[in-house]
């Protein structure tokens, strides 16, 4: 069990918010599982790859008007198969392949003001593979 702090961004005020984020990495069971406590609600999902349930806590997050500055919620923040199991992810630009050098922590703090939802990211990740094909 990993306990992450991040820093929420309350949409409407802007003002940002600590928040610590429980975190099941396939420890207890096969599965990724989110959990935390936010004005009383307490979000909790699970998925079987890491970056989809990040995805599903950071939408959940957004419905209670709460953007989450970390990696994991950049719009060009995508996940390999082989990273399913992982807290990594890749950072990609339109027409550049994935390197090594672009691997960061889903969790780390990033300092960004838009926040996509899984369809945004689903999107972009569309662009960039398709790029990839007329390079």
């Amino acid at each position: 069990m990993e306990i992450y702090n991040v820093t929420l961004i309350e949409l409407s005020s802007k003002k940002e918010i600590p928040c610590s984020v429980e975190v099941d990495e396939a420890e207890i069971s096969e599965n990724i599982k989110i959990k935390t406590v936010i004005d009383g609600n307490t979000i909790e999902v699970t998925d079987f790859n890491y970056l989809p349930a990040y995805q599903h806590f950071r939408d959940q997050l957004l419905l209670l008007g709460y953007g989450m500055k970390c990696n994991g919620s950049r719009i060009n923040a995508v996940q390999s198969g082989l990273m399913g199991a992982t807290d990594k992810m890749y950072l990609v630009e339109i027409g550049k392949q994935a390197l090594m050098k672009d691997i960061v922590h889903i969790w780390d703090y990033a300092d960004i003001v838009e926040f996509p939802d899984i369809e945004q990211q689903k999107v972009f990740f569309d662009q960039w593979t398709k790029s990839l094909s007329k390079s």
